[in-house]
């Protein structure tokens, strides 16, 4: 009754058109699961009649079964009454058929309960919406100063700052035209490294999406409470998150807004060369030297997407990553676009020629030819090449961007490694460390950390953290491998850990002589070719004869037994 109450409530007329205006438009009556068609709801409860005008049909009261038939009438046209509407009759009685009210008010309970779940739904969202603005709240003005960090991190940071469409919050950072760093893929851990090195800090507009939670969802939380909506907790936030969806800010500074240019102040000044030592001058080269890299692998993928080849597989992404990195010590980044181009040119000619072939073997041709190339440009300073002065649809990435054109003041596509260090300023002395007390007789690893403290340019830090890496994650599958190599992989990981704790702070080069000398603190014994020694001597001796150049004394005696070989 209250229904049809409702759908026959009149408001008046127009006064232009004389049209009936109604209390509610039909869309806003809430049928409470009696049925679709709300007229036919409405005469199943109430009747509303025209005074003084008949059916004429029955020649009955004139009871009218819908708004449109009231309006008909207004126009001067004939309307039958409900009851001699055999449509909506059969309606009616459907409508108010007993044997369908169990099942009416089935779906009006479920309704309901599909209300209270959405409601509840509602506030666990806003609950976490509240704790992610209290565990992330923004405040300012920071006493802090701007931690001291990598060459890498610091980069990253100043490219973020500079190149982002807005700082206020820095969002949507994987989904930049020209990525902030050139595979998009490893944005992500770029971004959590600048978060560990306080660079930048989650803002509290981050959405919640862009975190982990424990419950992981509503729907998990409502498990734990065994169905009481009344009972489901508080989420909370165990600290991690997804670095691509988060936002991000500067956090040091006076505001908000003075954040971001005292932030960009201090990098600019701690990345200046002229200000650097000796070997931040190698942490800035080493990353000019990745970015070189990993923007000629950007447009090797690139080149495959545009030919229709296959991504490269993972079992040949490391050596085309190698050919990359050795290339982009001697050649700038427009010569080897070159190489790129004739690779991925010469792989879709084969697949032209060889229309049969499986198209993976043909990306497969593109990586062959890329490194034979690349050895050959590497070994061979002569071999002329044309460079590439830009790529259509490819403009450098953020991170490269900030090094070569705000810091190096040098183009990225024409600017070649030696040139970059040419060009570099003398290095600042740094201060004399006290004199380190002698090591004890016999102990090599102090020779081998001290040696390398003196030959930065003998080993690449980032080999070793590469290293450390695979190691973390190497499983064994012969038997007898099982259990060793868990063991290592553990202690390898842990190594990792150490060393990401570290670069942001002392550079990347000190953090892996720290994780070196740290090797003897993992004391748990393996077994390997029936030779038992210690898990951090293992991974000491791997890295070592993988990455780094064995010490050699340095004496008169030691020249001369070496002369005499």
């Amino acid at each position: 009754m209250v229904i049809g109450e409702r759908y026959w409530a009149l408001a008046g007329f127009a006064p232009e058109l004389g049209t009936p205006v109604w209390c509610e438009k039909v869309k806003d009556i809430d049928t409470a699961g009696w049925g679709h068609q709300i007229y036919a709801v409405a005469a199943a409860g109430v009747r509303a009649v025209v005074a003084g005008r008949l059916c004429p049909q029955c020649g009955g009261p004139l009871s009218l079964t819908s708004r449109a038939a009231f309006q008909q009438v207004c126009e001067g046209y004939d309307s039958v009454c409900v009851d001699c509407n055999e449509s909506l009759t059969a309606a009616v009685r459907l409508i108010i058929d007993p044997a369908r009210k169990a099942k009416r008010e089935a779906a009006r309970a479920k309704a309901e309960e599909r209300n209270a779940v959405d409601s509840a739904h509602a506030r666990w969202k806003q609950l976490q919406r509240e704790v992610v603005a209290e565990e992330y709240a923004a405040v300012f003005p920071s006493n802090g100063e701007v931690p001291a960090s990598g060459v890498r991190e610091m980069v990253g940071a100043l490219a973020l700052l500079r190149y982002a469409p807005s700082t206020s919050p820095i969002a949507g950072v994987g989904s930049w035209p020209d990525p902030l760093y050139p595979d998009n893929g490893k944005t992500g851990s770029l971004l959590g490294t600048l978060i560990r090195a306080d660079l930048l800090r989650i803002h509290p507009s981050s959405p919640v999406t862009a975190f982990v939670w424990e419950p992981v969802t509503f729907e998990e939380a409502l498990h734990e409470a065994e169905g009481d909506l009344d009972a489901i907790g508080t989420p909370h936030l165990p600290g991690n998150f997804y670095p691509l969806a988060a936002h991000y800010y500067a956090p040091h500074g006076t505001s908000a807004g003075k954040a971001v240019e005292e932030v960009d102040a201090h990098l600019t000044g701690a990345l200046a060369p002229s200000e650097m030592t000796e070997a931040r001058q190698e942490d800035l080269l080493a990353v000019a030297r990745e970015l070189i890299a990993e923007e000629a692998l950007r447009y090797f993928t690139n080149r495959l997407d545009d030919l229709n080849l296959p991504a490269v597989p993972e079992n040949h992404a490391a050596r085309l990553s190698e050919a990359a990195y050795k290339v982009a010590e001697i050649r700038p980044l427009g010569e080897i676009y070159n190489l790129v181009w004739r690779a991925t040119r010469a792989a879709a000619e084969a697949a032209q020629k060889n229309p049969r072939a499986p198209r993976a073997h043909m990306t497969t041709h593109a990586v062959n030819r890329f490194e034979t190339d690349a050895q050959r440009a590497t070994a061979d300073p002569g071999w002329e090449l044309k460079p590439f002065t830009a790529i259509t649809g490819q403009g450098p990435a953020a991170m490269t961007r900030a090094l070569f054109y705000n810091l190096l003041d040098s183009d990225p596509v024409e600017t070649s490694l030696p040139q970059l260090r040419e060009a570099l300023p003398e290095p600042v002395v740094a201060p004399r460390a006290a004199e380190a007390a002698p090591a004890g007789e016999g102990d090599d690893l102090a020779a081998t950390v001290a040696w390398l403290h003196s030959r930065p340019d003998a080993w690449d830090p980032y080999l070793v953290a590469a290293g450390l890496s695979v190691l973390a994650e190497e499983r064994e599958d012969s038997p007898e491998w099982h259990y060793e190599g868990k063991i290592l992989a553990r202690g390898a990981g842990q190594l990792l850990r150490l060393h990401e704790r570290l670069a942001p702070v002392i550079g990347v080069r000190e953090a892996v002589l720290a994780v070196l000398a740290a090797t003897p603190m993992l004391v748990h014994p393996v077994t390997i070719d029936g030779m038992t020694l210690n898990s951090g001597t293992w991974i000491l001796d791997r890295i070592c004869s993988l990455f780094l150049a064995p010490p050699v004394e340095e004496t008169g005696d030691a020249e001369d037994d070496v002369q005499d070989e």
